[in-house]
């Protein structure tokens, strides 16, 4: 067991009288919510604003709290009477909650609420007691208790509420952000080499990034002795950044790989390695890293990074990247600003980052951040320019306008940035950053809405709603080509995976409804992906190349482009092109793990070995973080599936089969092909042979691509010899037109 583990007894230890000790109710508020009562059993509590008030209260127990302060953190858009009741029968359904408990913790009456502090035990009071007790024993005690965000999960739409949870969630996170950097610090002076180790991977799990922690464990590696460790945490670390952020490690880091490097142990532990004091013999067996300058562009550079969401809901969360986004267009186009690409600032995202730090990883002068409300018809924006150097304030302005006045607020925030910085703004660029896609409101935000949930990944019930949502953009704006091109988009995926409908008619509709977008906007990079998307799901493969790479000369970042110019490469037997057109969308979005995934496809069709393997622990990394988020996405559990197959974790893989199977509509191809790649890497012919003969009961059209694919897929060859996959193939070839 680790030290951090093995201290797991302790953790609960806290002021709770013997006698209260056998009814005291457990409450956990770190990553989600959890109560229990004295004998461990999970007390259910099945409203989300029950979970609130609770959790609310339980951050600081003993404390009187007024019946109307809660009624207004939770129930702020009521009338005052209103709200007081809801705060009442609330409160009885948490006495109910208790009923078979002795004790009861919640002290009432007509004017304050308390919980009583004898009564339970909460780990967020824990967590604050042991870091105050500031010795190494207690801080390593309460960053094991740091297991996630305050009330992960539970989503209240009270502004107040919401207010009062993102502080509370910064404050928590930021105090176990230092007190692992503390522990680690601390332990490796006192020379306590596994607690600092230990330390520094629970660092690396709050922030993968941290140069720090990973610089403490390749110095713990050097000094066992353990140098193809120490390197490969520098090779993970420099991996991570150049395709999340597009940057390099910075000087101390590479500084101490090459000391790493010219240490030459001989396979017991080295004593007292210390950088820059080995004076080794360089070693002929490693490369020199490819380490990029980090010298600031020529012209004035900034990076936007994610504005935060105030309200915490998913309707304000696509809100505030799609503000973010447009801001980011905006910005990139003045010629004299240099403006960091969107796959690389949203890497932050969540994440608690000091300026300074965003500034240099993105190797920019200056950050702008912000955050957004939206509620009511309103909106309350604000936005602050960092001196990324010094951290430093330049400006900052605070925005509560009518919903209606978004897009005059886009311009204010871009021409405001350019005013401040000093650039040179052309007049043709003036004209563009004051042209909006579409200057209705209402089809702006159901385009922002289907986007957030396109951008989920090839999941088809999330690709239905996103492509209702920019259905319903263009009738409210029969002019919008974003909204055109994106529902191109979902309408060639929906086509291509589910075998249903006349599938020749579809592709000539997606090809439409691009050529519609083209139309309206022939410079649209979207629209011309989108063309050739549909162009591709036709077999059209030279007319899609072309619309491909015409897209990216339009948007060398366009994510889409680069994926689906990939497949199509992939079809015309390319495989080293579709290799370097998978493996740049993969940077480009730092969340898709398909392309990571067929990235390492071809890298195994191409005898690299090493990049297959490298990549489908990425892909790994990925997919796993779309399933928790979405546990409900079988195209990402089946795609998983077979990954987790080709990695050896066979009672995973199986496990992720069969409950895509269990959701995925039956209709859905892919998920039933995805499955019978993972049997047959597991070698169970039969359910593998099962699930293939399901994903070919679609329309000829859908067959014929979906043999196309699999000629080449190597996950089937187990499969190729059985006399049902001969069958199969006759009855294809005999049914393919």
């Amino acid at each position: 067991m680790s030290a951090l583990g093995g201290l797991a007894i302790q953790l609960w230890e806290g002021p709770v009288s013997e006698s209260s000790a056998t009814e005291v109710l457990d409450i956990s508020l770190f990553g989600g919510f959890l109560l229990r009562d004295h004998e461990s059993r999970v007390i259910e509590l099945t409203g989300q604003k029950d979970r609130a008030l609770l959790g609310f209260l339980a951050v600081s127990p003993d404390t009187p709290f007024s019946r109307d302060k809660l009624a207004a953190l939770l129930w702020g858009d009521s009338g005052d009477r209103q709200a007081r009741d809801s705060l009442k029968q609330a409160l009885l359904r948490l006495r109910r909650s208790f009923d078979r408990l002795s004790a009861k913790p919640l002290i009432t009456n007509r004017q304050t609420v308390i919980l009583d502090g004898a009564a339970v035990r909460v780990d967020v009071g824990a967590f604050e007691r042991l870091l105050a007790a500031g010795d190494a024993a207690a801080t390593e005690q309460a960053i094991l208790l740091y297991r996630g965000d305050l009330l992960d999960g539970v989503l209240v739409r009270d502004p107040a509420f919401e207010d009062w949870l993102l502080v509370e969630r910064q404050r928590l996170r930021q105090l176990a952000t230092e007190a692992a950097t503390r522990l680690m610090t601390g332990s490796l002076d006192a020379g306590r080499r596994d607690l600092a180790a230990t330390a520094g991977r629970r660092l690396l799990s709050l922030d993968p990034l941290h140069e720090a922690a990973c610089r403490t464990l390749m110095r713990i590696h050097a000094d066992r002795g353990e140098r193809a460790q120490a390197l490969k945490v520098f090779e993970t670390l420099r991996e991570r950044l150049s395709q999340d952020l597009g940057v390099a490690p910075d000087g101390d880091t590479v500084a101490l790989y090459h000391e790493v490097r010219r240490h030459r142990g001989n396979g017991s532990p080295a004593k007292d390695f210390v950088p820059g004091q080995d004076g080794g013999e360089e070693s002929p067996t490693l490369p020199e890293p490819d380490v990029p300058s980090r010298s600031l562009p020529v012209k004035p550079s900034i990076a936007v990074l994610p504005f935060a969401n105030i309200g915490g809901e998913p309707e304000q969360d696509y809100f505030a990247d799609g503000l973010t986004e447009d801001i980011i267009t905006d910005l990139s186009r003045v010629s004299a600003l240099f403006v960091a690409a969107r796959n690389s600032v949203f890497t932050f995202k969540g994440r608690a980052v000091e300026v300074r730090e965003a500034a240099r990883e993105l190797n920019v002068g200056f950050i702008l951040e912000g955050s957004v409300r939206k509620a009511a018809g309103r909106v309350r924006i604000t936005a602050q320019l960092v001196d990324g150097a010094t951290g430093g304030h330049l400006w900052a302005e605070r925005y509560d306008r009518a919903l209606d006045d978004i897009f005059a607020l886009q311009d204010e925030i871009a021409e405001s940035i350019v005013e401040v910085l000093k650039v040179k703004l052309l007049p043709e660029e003036h004209e563009s950053i004051v042209s909006h896609a579409t200057t209705n409101v209402d089809a702006y935000q159901y385009y922002l809405m289907g986007r957030s949930f396109y951008l989920r990944g090839i999941d088809m019930h999330s690709l239905r709603i996103a492509r209702e949502m920019f259905a319903k953009a263009i009738e409210i704006d029969p002019r919008y080509a974003r909204a055109y091109a994106a529902l191109a988009v979902c309408e060639s995926y929906l086509s291509m995976h589910l075998s249903m409908g006349d599938p020749e008619a579809e592709f000539a509709s997606c090809l439409a409804l691009s050529e519609r977008a083209l139309e309206l906007d022939p410079d649209l990079a979207e629209a011309h992906a989108g063309k050739g998307l549909a162009l591709y799901a036709a077999e059209r493969y030279a007319e899609a190349a072309a619309a491909f790479r015409r897209a990216m000369e339009l948007d060398p970042e366009s994510f889409e482009a680069h994926f689906f110019y990939a497949r199509n490469c992939r079809h015309q037997g390319r495989r080293q092109q579709a290799a370097e057109l998978f493996e740049r969308a993969a940077a480009l979005r730092s969340s898709d793990y398909r392309s990571l995934g067929l990235f390492a496809e071809e890298c195994q069709a191409l005898g690299r070995e090493a990049d297959s393997r490298a990549a489908l622990r990425r892909c790994l990394e990925r997919v796993e973080a779309e399933v928790e988020a979405h546990p409900d996405n079988a195209g990402a559990l089946a795609f998983g599936s077979a990954v987790l197959a080709d990695l050896g974790q066979s009672e995973r893989a199986e496990d992720w089969a069969l409950r895509a199977v269990m959701i995925g509509p039956a209709e859905d191809c892919m998920v039933r092909y995805n499955v019978a790649r993972t049997f047959a890497l597991l070698g169970k012919l039969d359910p593998a042979l099962d699930a293939l003969e399901q994903a070919f009961g679609g329309a000829p059209v859908w067959q014929r691509r979906l043999a196309m694919w699999m000629k080449d897929d190597e996950d089937i060859d187990p499969l190729r010899g059985h006399s049902r996959f001969r069958a199969l193939l006759r009855r294809l070839e005999a049914e393919i037109e």
